[in-house]
């Protein structure tokens, strides 16, 4: 199996992944969604709400706004719960709370995003709330899932028959992801990457049959990564395949011990 990244950043990770299959990859994106831990509000303790949003709506956004976390609590901390402390009151003037208002006792774990609206506080009105956060999975719910967007998809390939492709060019106008261009009277394979296999090309191209054909490469695949932001992709990806491992541990060890009780 060979893998190249082709894309790294803080919010996503982008793969070539070839010599797989579909279960294999699809494992990996299963896992990812619903198997990761990560931290997030899991309780919320109202203690004073004079707000114009009543107590579980206020929880339920609580509960939603996304934590950043150090990686290193899933091996090291994994029963790790930390502290936040809300409290704002609107003496004079309308304000607004935001999620960047909440206190943690542990700098590990934080609001990712401190601008994040919670609520608004007319003059007079006050909330006062402590929430906790523990390390849960995308199956017990969605507040869980470290992944915005967990994806594969084969890898593209676009044939053009050059003898009788006269580039008229209809096929980089149809394209709907500039996959194509006409450079110098000749139809070339622009981003290769970006094609979704639509074949809108195709249809496009007047000639029968057409120039152009799109296809997939076999046991090749696109894999996508974008984080929510509580932890980095790859280290997102890295945990996947450690909980695969596991299950595939687990399993070997549970065919021994049956066919062991067998013989």
């Amino acid at each position: 199996m060979l893998v190249e990244v082709l894309e790294l950043t803080p919010e996503a990770l982008r793969l070539l992944v070839r010599g797989a299959d579909t279960a294999f990859v699809n494992a990996l994106r299963r896992i990812m969604i619903a198997e990761v831990p990560c931290m997030a509000i899991e309780e919320v303790g109202i203690v004073e709400n004079s707000s114009v949003l009543n107590d579980e709506f206020l929880a339920h956004r609580i509960g939603l706004i996304p934590l950043k976390m150090d990686p290193r609590i899933i091996d090291e901390e994994p029963d790790k719960v930390v502290r936040f402390e809300l409290s704002a009151e609107a003496t004079d003037k309308t304000i607004t709370v935001y999620s960047g208002d909440m206190k943690s006792d542990d700098p590990s774990v934080v609001p990712l995003y401190p601008n994040m609206p919670i609520v608004k506080l007319a003059p007079g009105q006050r909330i006062y709330l402590i929430a906790t956060a523990r390390l849960g999975t995308g199956a017990q719910h969605a507040r869980w899932q470290p992944v915005s967007a967990a994806t594969h998809k084969y890898l593209p390939v676009i044939r053009l028959d050059t003898a009788r492709c006269t580039a008229c060019g209809d096929c980089v106008e149809a394209c709907p992801r500039g996959v194509l261009d006409k450079i110098d009277d000749a139809i070339k394979v622009r981003d290769i990457l970006a094609c979704s296999m639509c074949r809108d090309c195709v249809k496009a191209c007047p000639l029968v049959p057409p120039a152009i054909d799109v296809s997939w490469e076999e046991r090749s695949f696109i894999m996508y990564v974008e984080s929510t932001g509580t932890l980095p992709p790859e280290v997102i990806l890295k945990k996947a395949t450690e909980v695969l491992a596991e299950k595939l541990s687990a399993f070997k060890k549970a065919i021994e011990e049956a066919l062991g009780h067998e013989a």
